[in-house]
């Protein structure tokens, strides 16, 4: 949770890093030119700002960036809430991604579109995700499910249950394991 000034900024600084964005005139330009890295980080900046208002209680200022962050919410259909997210998410693309207010995702985490961080039937329990975690997509995550460190969702995998080993890729309905050396191997071959 962001709570000081200074973490907000760190957060922040190490955010843009991964989109590449810039700030002043050159960020906006592109933020209106629309290209699709300016807007995610536009939304989750909004996101960070949001979240260190709420979290530090200043009340009016939270309820003007709540208003903001709503509105970039709906625009991208990003149905993300706040103080789910750890530092250093990264969205792939625009579209839609939901998410249960309940869940917890680590740091460094990806997220690509159409994916699902649900509840399973009438079960308050959401799925909790370590640090480093790749989700594909169109992955649908759902239920108490803990997912290790540095685990690769495939796409349009479904995931109801605990993927408990790190370093590995699972995918398919239901997932299971395909791999052994997960999401640091295929970044290697992306990389040769």
């Amino acid at each position: 949770m962001i709570s000081t000034r200074a973490e907000l900024k760190e957060w922040l600084n190490y955010e843009r890093s991964k989109y590449g964005c810039y700030y002043g005139v050159k960020g906006i330009m592109k933020y209106v030119a629309g290209e699709e890295t300016a807007v995610i980080w536009h939304f989750q900046k909004r996101m960070r700002i949001t979240e260190y208002y709420y979290n530090t209680h200043k009340r009016l200022l939270y309820l003007q960036s709540l208003y903001r962050f709503n509105h970039l919410r709906n625009k991208f259909s990003f149905l993300f809430h706040l103080n789910t997210c750890g530092k250093g998410l990264k969205i792939m693309h625009l579209g839609p991604i939901l998410l249960n207010k309940n869940v917890r995702i680590g740091d460094n985490c990806s997220i690509h579109i159409n994916t699902a961080f649900v509840a399973q039937g009438v079960s308050n329990e959401v799925p909790t995700l370590g640090d480093g975690v790749v989700v594909g997509v169109g992955a649908v995550l759902m239920g108490g499910i803990h997912i290790a460190n540095n685990v690769a969702i495939g796409a349009n995998a479904v995931v109801n249950k605990d993927v408990l080993e790190e370093n590995i890729a699972v995918a398919g309905v239901p997932a299971k394991k395909i791999s052994n050396s997960g999401r640091l191997e295929w970044n290697k071959k992306q990389i040769i």
